[in-house]
């Protein structure tokens, strides 16, 4: 999918795959951890006194809220 630690969508993790031609390397062009990433600063915000709770929504694509809306409303309207 789109936000993954290896999504298809991202030139550093295709590049490492070898889909990419002239891929200069992990050290200079990465696969970017888009969910590590942004669950780490989620993390930082809890421990400063923030919240947060995680919902993933299964076999959904970058649109739950069109794919699965009953399943996104639930986790939605809890807030």
């Amino acid at each position: 999918m789109i936000v993954s630690d290896s999504s298809f969508f991202d030139f550093g993790t295709l590049g490492k795959l070898g889909y990419v031609p002239g891929w200069p390397g992990e050290e200079i062009y990465p696969p970017q951890p888009m969910v590590g990433q942004t669950r780490s600063l989620l993390e930082k915000y809890a421990a400063q006194g923030g919240s947060f709770e995680e919902v993933v929504i299964a076999d959904t694509g970058h649109t739950p809220y069109v794919e699965k809306p009953e399943e996104f409303m639930a986790a939605f309207e809890k807030y």
